[in-house]
């Protein structure tokens, strides 16, 4: 009879170990009715049956709840913080639509233990409320699978995709990756039959039609995409060849600079300046010095340069 209990108790103790709850050794024992050696004793049988099965999963006291909890070292889920951070970031963005953001951070949340989803969503609760997406306001989940399949499967797709002029226009392009920046989702893509050999950027919510076609296109080993290596390069979203881009910089913080462009280095540090240099596809840099003002001296490359020069000269016309 007495085994009967240990093993009952031992169960109800495991059970709710691998429900994530917590419990405490004085309250289990009156529970159960037992002595606090017992309970003891049991949680010692329970760390050694999850040590021998190699499950990654530790039966350890928490001194800030005084309670017994499991913990993962195999790290299978995120820690609470881990979580709240995350949720930020993506209210951060206002990526999605107020529906899909809600479900996709409910679902995030849903991933902590039941006694933590309560503080997250505290944390986040005023943020949510006052939660504004983007203006074009388009669903992009779905969409965004649907150019992953392509992507997966090297399949050519046929997008219908709306300008900033407001024209439209039909591509057959090859997916290459999504990137995010800066509030949008984009495509990565080569255009099929382009004289260009570098990719081309579309912005997801700008595509009216996305179609995956029966034709499949292959890359060679030595051109396979890097999409890491390109997002190093492609900061501002804009294609075009990739250019040296050489520049000074006057301004109170060289970090800033540095993580705006990471592959980025400091080429020599004067008095009260640094030269930087570093890749960027395109002229989409420009915006970005052009609103650093007198912080910065474009050097290289000298067509980039003229192209500051015409753009200072407007933008002084106008207040003239």
């Amino acid at each position: 009879m007495d085994k009967t209990r240990k093993l009952k108790r031992i169960l109800m103790l495991y059970e709710m170990i691998k429900n994530g709850e917590k419990f405490n050794k004085s309250e289990m024992a009156l529970e159960f009715g037992v002595h606090e050696r017992s309970i003891q004793r049991d949680i010692d049988d329970i760390r050694s049956y999850l040590y021998e099965r190699h499950t990654g999963e530790e039966l350890v006291y928490s001194y800030s709840v005084k309670a017994y909890q499991k913990t993962t070292s195999s790290r299978e889920k995120l820690t609470e913080v881990e979580l709240l951070a995350v949720t930020k970031i993506l209210i951060e963005s206002r990526a999605f639509t107020r529906s899909e953001m809600q479900g996709v951070i409910q679902s995030i949340i849903n991933q902590a233990e039941k006694h933590e989803r309560i503080s997250i969503k505290e944390a986040i609760q005023n943020e949510m409320h006052h939660y504004k997406p983007l203006n074009h306001n388009k669903p992009l989940l779905e969409l965004i699978w649907v150019i992953s399949n392509g992507i997966r499967r090297q399949t050519v797709i046929q997008i219908t995709y709306e300008r900033m002029d407001g024209n439209e226009t039909q591509r057959r392009v090859m997916p290459l990756s999504i990137v995010f920046s800066e509030f949008y989702f984009y495509l990565v893509a080569n255009i099929e039959n382009s004289k260009y050999d570098e990719p081309a950027f579309f912005r997801l919510d700008r595509l009216k039609k996305c179609d995956l076609t029966d034709d499949s296109f292959r890359i060679l080993q030595q051109k396979r995409f890097e999409a890491g290596e390109l997002r190093n390069r492609i900061q501002f979203m804009y294609s075009g060849e990739l250019i040296r881009l050489q520049f000074e910089f006057w301004g109170p913080s060289l970090s800033a600079v540095l993580d705006r462009f990471p592959n980025g280095n400091v080429i020599k540090r004067n008095e009260h300046s640094w030269i930087i240099e570093a890749q960027v596809y395109g002229t989409g840099c420009i915006m970005w010095l052009l609103s650093q003002g007198p912080n910065i001296k474009v050097i290289k490359p000298q067509s980039l340069k003229e192209i500051m020069k015409e753009k200072i000269q407007a933008m002084a016309m106008i207040y003239q």
